[in-house]
């Protein structure tokens, strides 16, 4: 895991955290303080988020996570819906989730790491794409991990799991129960090891930032097909 940790200490010289940018609905149940930057604004939330969702018998704080400021839309409030969050919350403290609770992982763990931040992070498709890649080119003694459908259009034109099936290097992925848990344990190690902070956003966030870009172009420059 060496070589991967140096990727990603020189990746965060490059990509400082305060460089993130993610938004914030003016709906927030939480009130924020002014003058923050956008990642102070989203740590802010992290850091205070939790209390609402305790006692949040109707869901509306855990919808609120998903839809505004996650941007999911597609994630509507129904009986079947409201299920799965519950069935989520109960499944997150077991340690496996069930094949149902990980088809929805990239939304319901927005709701995880705003229940727990300093356990849990997002399992989002960007951040999933960047770590698959420098998994696979700087620690492939790692499992990869499931890689969710997502919505960038320049990552969905480099397929990774044909890249690293024609690569002819070994790999495996993490099953579906156990992937969410070792992917949150591991940004635990690598946050603590290149922040001093073992809050997994911190490399969640790093890895998002790099997905679309930094990673893409990386794949273009490494990956070249001959065809005889």
């Amino acid at each position: 895991m060496t070589e991967l940790l140096n990727q990603l200490k020189i990746l965060s010289k490059i990509y400082p955290l305060e460089g993130y940018t993610w938004g914030i609905d003016k709906n927030c149940p939480l009130l924020i303080p002014e003058g923050m930057s956008e990642f102070e604004q989203n740590v802010f939330l992290k850091e205070n988020f939790a209390p609402l969702l305790d006692h949040d018998t109707n869901l509306d704080n855990h919808y609120w996570i998903i839809n505004e400021w996650g941007k999911i839309r597609s994630f509507k409030r129904t009986p079947n819906n409201d299920s799965k969050i519950l069935e989520f919350n109960k499944r997150l403290q077991s340690g496996k989730l069930t094949r149902t609770s990980f088809d929805l992982i990239s939304s319901l763990s927005k709701i995880a790491s705003f229940k727990d931040p300093m356990n849990f992070a997002i399992y989002d498709s960007r951040a999933v794409y960047a770590l698959n890649w420098l998994l696979f080119r700087y620690s492939p003694e790692l499992k990869l991990f499931p890689q969710p459908a997502g919505r960038n259009s320049e990552m969905s034109k480099f397929d990774q799991g044909t890249i690293f099936r024609l690569s002819g290097q070994p790999f495996e992925y993490e099953s579906h129960k156990d992937a969410y848990h070792s992917y949150c344990d591991l940004l635990k190690q690598l946050s603590h090891e290149v922040y001093g902070d073992k809050r997994p956003f911190n490399i969640e966030m790093l890895l998002f930032q790099i997905g679309p870009e930094h990673i893409v172009n990386d794949i273009k420059n490494s990956v070249k097909l001959t065809i005889n």
